[in-house]
């Protein structure tokens, strides 16, 4: 029997489709967590690799790590399908996940719960930064502007400053973070950075299935309701595949965003955001021209 622990009830959850090279470095940086009140909720959602196999390995050490440990393998529903299913088990305060490729680093869990306990209840979540990785865990560098890893002078290896280049978003004030406004103009939040309060997701309708960018419109439903928080540290580790991403699947990306704006623009204009969203609307329709997919 595992001793009462008076600190609140996190929940971490990890969506696993075909990462068996991945996943047991994925899974021990959430046993190496430094935060002990922790629920471990993994859904091995269809993977047709070695993955299911590795998560047994871990089955015994996950029941003894944490106050209750859940493992689903079931068939492929597709990553905001399972991140639901995890978000309808949570018994929790708080909620965060980890992607299956990606590292949690010892001190996430602990850091962000310190934070919103400290904050009152206009905050919904805090977000701490990524540093990138590459294939081999390696740290790695990307040229602003660019997905290329390079070695120069205009490089970082910050998800949030790579993701706010050259869109004047000052994302250490907290004025400015995860407002509605900025993220209208595109997403910047690092997936695996965020420790949310469970109420509040669930108060949204968590993720939605529409569309395959499931976080930014999670976040804009949050934004027009609650703040975001920043904590000035790297949290985790965000892995860069080589592996490029496929003509049609950008094609389906930059129509998700036009989906999803279009869902956002009476709320826009309504509350005065209507430039921003015409100035991201046209742009992401120029790229689809640029790129022969309209």
């Amino acid at each position: 029997m595992k001793k009462e622990n008076k600190s609140p009830l996190v929940t971490a959850v990890m969506p696993v489709y075909n990462h068996e090279k991945y996943v047991a470095e994925a899974i021990k940086s959430v046993i190496n967590q430094d935060y002990e009140n922790i629920e471990f909720i993994i859904i091995n959602d269809g993977s047709t690799d070695n993955t299911h196999d590795v998560i047994m390995s871990f089955i015994n050490e996950c029941k003894n790590r944490f106050v209750r440990f859940e493992y689903r393998n079931r068939e492929n529903r597709g990553t905001a399908a399972t991140l639901n299913e995890m978000l309808d088990w949570a018994k929790s305060k708080y909620f965060t996940q980890i992607d299956a490729d990606d590292i949690m680093l010892p001190d996430k869990v602990s850091l962000l719960v310190n934070e919103l306990e400290n904050l009152d209840d206009s905050y919904a979540v805090a977000f701490g930064d990524n540093s990138f990785i590459d294939e081999n865990s390696n740290k790695i560098y990307l040229e602003f502007g660019t997905w290329r890893t390079i070695s120069a002078e205009k490089r970082t290896n910050s998800f949030l400053e790579f993701h706010t280049y050259g869109r004047n978003i000052n994302y250490r004030d907290k004025e400015v973070f995860g407002s509605y406004k900025t993220l209208l103009a595109g997403n910047y939040l690092p997936a695996n950075g965020y420790l949310a309060k469970t109420e509040k997701i669930k108060e949204v309708g968590g993720w939605s299935d529409w569309n395959t960018i499931e976080d930014w419109e999670l976040w804009l439903r949050l934004a027009k309701k609650y703040k975001f928080a920043y904590v000035d540290k790297v949290v985790a580790l965000y892995r860069m595949h080589t592996n490029k991403k496929s003509i049609e699947k950008r094609k389906r990306i930059l129509y998700d965003i036009l989906k999803i704006l279009n869902k956002e623009k009476e709320y826009a204009f309504s509350n005065g955001f209507g430039d921003i969203w015409q100035f991201h609307y046209r742009l992401i329709k120029k790229i689809l021209v640029m790129e022969g997919h309209i």
